[in-house]
C-alpha cells in the first residue's frame, strides 16, 4: 500500500477518538485540534513503523504519544503562566520624560564645564583616565610622573567635579567654582 492510503486508513480509523482524548484532557477546544494535528505529523513521520503494526499496536503508539504531547503542553502552558507571574510582580517601566535627554545635554555640559576649570593636572589625568580608559600607571608612563601621583590627582579631579554636580542635584557650575570646592575641601570659606 502506498504511505498516503495507508496514512488515510490510520488517521479515519483514529481522529475522532485521539481528537475526544485530547479535549477531555486540556479541555481547550483550539489546543486539542492543535494537538491532534501535531500527532498524526508525528504519525505521518513514522509511517513506517506504524504501518507494520496491527490495529491495536498503531492504537497504543497513537495513545502512548498523545498522552506526551499532553504533559509537554501542560509543562509549557506552566512555564508561560510562572513568567507571566513574574512579569505581573515587575515594576512597571515607564517612559523617559520627554525633557530627559534635554537635562542630561545640561548636566553633560556641566560636567564639562567643571572638568574645564580643573587644574591642568589634574584635567589630563582626568581625561586620561575617562576617556583614553588608561590605568593610572599607563597614565603615568605617558606623562612621566608615578602611579600614586596620578592617583591622587584622579581623586581630587573626581572629589571636584563630584562636589560642583551635587549641590541641590543642580549642576551650576558659576555657584560652585573649582575654586570654592577647593577652599571647602581646605576647610576655607567660599568667597
Amino acid at each position: 500500500m502506498d504511505p498516503q492510503t495507508e496514512f488515510r486508513g490510520l488517521y479515519d480509523a483514529h481522529r475522532t477518538a485521539v481528537h475526544a482524548y485530547f479535549l477531555g484532557r486540556v479541555a481547550d477546544p483550539g489546543l486539542a485540534a492543535d494537538l491532534t494535528q501535531d500527532l498524526f505529523l508525528r504519525a505521518w513521520q513514522h509511517l513506517p513503523d506504524l504501518a507494520g503494526r496491527d490495529p491495536d499496536g498503531q492504537r497504543g503508539w497513537l495513545f502512548t504519544v498523545a498522552r506526551n504531547l499532553v504533559i509537554d503542553s501542560g509543562r509549557r502552558a506552566a512555564v508561560r503562566q510562572r513568567a507571566e507571574t513574574v512579569l505581573r510582580a515587575e515594576p512597571a517601566r515607564t517612559a523617559p520624560a520627554a525633557s530627559e535627554p534635554a537635562l542630561a545635554a545640561d548636566r553633560l555640559a556641566a560636567v564639562g564645564r567643571v572638568v574645564a576649570e580643573l587644574p591642568d593636572d589634574q584635567r589630563l589625568v582626568l581625561t586620561m583616565a575617562a576617556a583614553g580608559e588608561l590605568t593610572s600607571a599607563q597614565i603615568g608612563a605617558a606623562v612621566g610622573i608615578p602611579a600614586g601621583t596620578v592617583r591622587y590627582r584622579l581623586s581630587r579631579a573626581r572629589a571636584t567635579v563630584a562636589a560642583a554636580m551635587a549641590a541641590d542635584g543642580e549642576p551650576d557650575p558659576r555657584r560652585h567654582s573649582v575654586e570654592d570646592i577647593h577652599d571647602r575641601q581646605a576647610g576655607r570659606t567660599p568667597r
